[in-house]
């Protein structure tokens, strides 16, 4: 059942019982006014009728009934009382709506009367139970000469109150169908928002909701018109800084965007409500790519759900992607190379040149040994000198010589293995392709120099300077303040865009608090200075 039709049921019930219990005292209200009404009717008479000085001449009259039962005959007829009954003080009838009854003793209460009090009470008499007044009447010495009694039946006064009972069953019957519309209009309205679903499949949503956003890889936002941020899963809080408590579907409010502490530029594209597709904005130390798109399906027109990615990430991975096609690379470059060294290999020996095939074959062995060994005694980090061989091999493929330049005493370069790919890898790669464009101008040689040097901002504090330069046409004027901005490149694009592989090396500069810096000297020459924190530093070749 639907939490909507629920919501339904419940209210009419609700709404049922209370209008039972509404109509129920209005009735008694309502009963209760007529007893007080005749309360009031019983005594006003019997008082007036104590006070008339007729009635305390009649009383002392040889024969009262005579003169008095005409006056309470007609006192029946004129009011909505039941009874008037006038006695001698010891409770003999002197008038009575029987006659028969005239004579007999009165059954009630005469205590109050006789003391000289006016009292009104219920009691049983002969016509049954009936709401009454008695009053004393006395002469000019104050004597109680008379009693009046006047009183209206109990069951008048039912048939007075159930004739007032139309009434008060419209009321509540106004009251139901008022409260059924509106129970009715606020289930179908209810019904609209929950799409009709029951409680445990709302609670079921909910609980995949949450899950979905706080388990997701991606930052994900909603902004609504105002501002307000309805909506910030854990991934967002964690890509913007944002303390747990500080938003979030636990929330009661929305935060603001103001209130989120945001870079201005982030700020400026979550307020402007404009469609956006991956645009790079700085975070901190974080570079987030974000996307901003019109939220659809119920929420359509209600704001924009951003999406936020840690390019940081993908740096990463880039990174990794990179090393492997830098060794895949190498490896098709040493096999190219050594498939024809063997065919020389081959050749020698068909033509009977068995020593100048060993001669060769020996020579080639020693030049690759001794370069990868070479790297390896002067480099402590592995990967470095695997990713220098393999590009030596790559470059000379194309007709690029690649020196390597290690001075003494160089520390393990403080970066991790993807990144120090990534920087290096991309830098050479930059080299490679300058120093081969521009070979019919010059011997195409790139220069890789990695030193161990003093931190002049710092002083005894070690770092490790990279430097790649290439025989290329350098980099132009105009780009060298935005060469390393994403889609900046000094080169056509390729299948993977352009401006890419110096941004990447950009952020791992940065990422690592190191620095760049770019040269023209015949050709493009990149220094990069890399700071060895002091407790980490291994310890240096001799």
């Amino acid at each position: 059942m639907s939490l909507a039709r629920r919501f339904l049921l419940l209210q009419l019930v609700v709404v049922a019982v209370v209008t039972v219990a509404v109509s129920l005292v209005l009735f008694a209200q309502e009963r209760e006014a007529v007893r007080e009404r005749a309360e009031a009717v019983t005594r006003a008479v019997a008082t007036a009728l104590a006070d008339d000085p007729y009635v305390l001449e009649a009383a002392g009259a040889p024969d009262p009934h005579a003169a008095l039962q005409p006056l309470t005959d007609r006192l029946l007829e004129d009011t909505g009382l039941d009874f008037v009954t006038i006695m001698a003080p010891d409770g003999t009838r002197w008038t009575h709506p029987w006659p028969s009854s005239v004579g007999d003793p009165y059954r009630g209460d005469r205590s109050r009367a006789l003391a000289g009090e006016v009292w009104t009470s219920t009691e049983r008499g002969n016509l049954g139970p009936s709401v009454r007044t008695i009053a004393p009447v006395r002469d000019a010495d104050g004597t109680v000469v008379a009693l009046v009694a006047t009183g209206v039946l109990l069951e008048a006064l039912s048939e007075q109150a159930l004739a007032q009972l139309p009434a008060v069953l419209l009321v509540g019957v106004l009251l139901l169908a008022a409260s059924a519309t509106v129970a009715a209009l606020g289930a179908r309205y209810l019904g609209r928002v929950t799409h009709g679903w029951g409680p445990e499949e709302l609670a079921q949503v909910h609980s995949l909701h949450d899950a979905v956003l706080n388990e997701a890889t991606e930052g994900l936002l909603l902004v609504d018109p105002s501002g307000a941020v309805p909506v910030l899963n854990a991934r967002a809080r964690e890509l913007l800084g944002i303390a747990p408590d500080a938003a979030g579907p636990g929330r009661r409010s929305a935060p603001l965007v103001e209130a989120l502490g945001l870079p201005p530029a982030l700020e400026a594209v979550l307020r402007s409500g404009a469609v956006v597709h991956e645009q790079w904005v700085v975070v901190g130390e974080r570079t987030l790519i974000v996307s901003s798109l019109p939220a659809g399906g119920a929420l359509a027109g209600r704001g924009m759900v951003v999406i936020l990615r840690d390019h940081t990430e993908i740096s990463r991975l880039s990174g990794q992607l990179r090393a492997t096609s830098a060794l895949a690379g190498a490896l098709r470059a040493q096999t190219h190379e050594h498939a024809n060294r063997m065919h020389t290999v081959v050749s020698l020996l068909e033509l009977g040149r068995e020593a100048e095939a060993l001669d060769f074959a020996s020579a080639d062995r020693q030049r690759t040994q001794e370069l990868s060994q070479d790297l390896l005694a002067r480099l402590e980090d592995p990967f470095l000198a695997a990713l220098l061989v393999g590009k030596t091999a790559a470059a000379h493929e194309r007709g690029v010589e690649l020196e390597v330049a290690v001075g003494p005493d160089v520390p393990r370069v403080p970066l991790s293995p993807a990144d120090l790919v990534t920087l290096v890898g991309n830098l050479v790669d930059n080299a490679v392709e300058a120093a081969a464009a521009n070979a019919d101008r010059v011997r195409p040689v790139v220069e890789v120099e990695i030193l161990g040097a003093h931190d002049d901002a710092a002083p005894g504090r070690d770092t490790v300077v990279v430097t790649v330069a290439d025989t290329g046409m350098g980099v132009p004027e105009e780009l060298v303040q935005d060469v390393f901005e994403p889609g900046v490149s000094t080169k056509p694009a390729g299948p993977e865009g352009r401006g890419v592989g110096l941004h990447l090396v950009r952020e791992v500069v940065e990422r690592w608090g190191a620095r760049i810096e770019l040269g023209n000297d015949g050709g493009a020459v990149f220094t990069v200075t890399i700071p060895v924190p002091g407790d980490s530093v291994p310890e240096r070749l001799p």
